[in-house]
């Protein structure tokens, strides 16, 4: 079975816009929301636009650290759960006219279209609107990501692999298994 590397990996999470971003609140209440993304130019980074008012934003003005899960769907066996791709980092709030996300949101097809609802929302006198900047730890756990059933199918744990950002391959953040 070959390895999986980082490059895969990145490539196949710039071909998907779709995750579950997990937060928790100052008590430290668990809320996990769907949300659209984009990744920004290096793999570092990613954005989510939202508003303010909303837990996911809320939590994350309190506690900036998140996870994230992007599901990759099947295209057959429908009925096994999907591949996924596990995120760890830090988030900030910034401002919806943000540079840089607004450049990473034009670059997808889903991403103008959020661009111009809230656009429009924006005219009509909503202040609220946002990104969230999720600067993302180098280390990606993933499972089932460039395997076949066929090859996990008598061993499981053949399905997980943790690639490392090239850069970070030195990297002594905190292991969030």
């Amino acid at each position: 079975m070959r390895t999986l590397s980082y490059a895969q990996v990145l490539r196949t999470m710039r071909r998907q816009h779709f995750a579950i971003l997990s937060t928790s609140s100052p008590a430290g209440t668990p809320a996990s929301a769907g949300v659209t993304y984009g990744l920004a130019r290096s793999g570092a980074t990613m954005y989510v636009m939202t508003r303010r008012h909303l837990q996911k934003a809320r939590n994350i003005a309190v506690n900036p650290e998140v996870s994230l899960v992007i599901p990759l769907p099947r295209r057959m066996l429908w009925g096994l759960p999907p591949a996924t791709i596990q995120l760890c980092g830090r988030a900030v709030i910034v401002d919806w006219a943000d540079a840089e996300a607004q450049r990473v949101f034009k670059g997808f097809w889903v991403g103008r279209q959020i661009l111009t609802s809230y656009e429009k929302l924006r005219i009509l006198g909503e202040s609220r609107i946002c990104f969230l900047r999720v600067d993302l730890d180098p280390v990606i756990r993933t499972y089932m990501v460039g395997r076949s059933i066929w090859q996990v199918r008598s061993r499981m744990e053949a399905g997980r692999a943790t690639v490392i950002r090239p850069e970070a391959e030195g990297w002594l953040g905190t292991d969030r298994r």
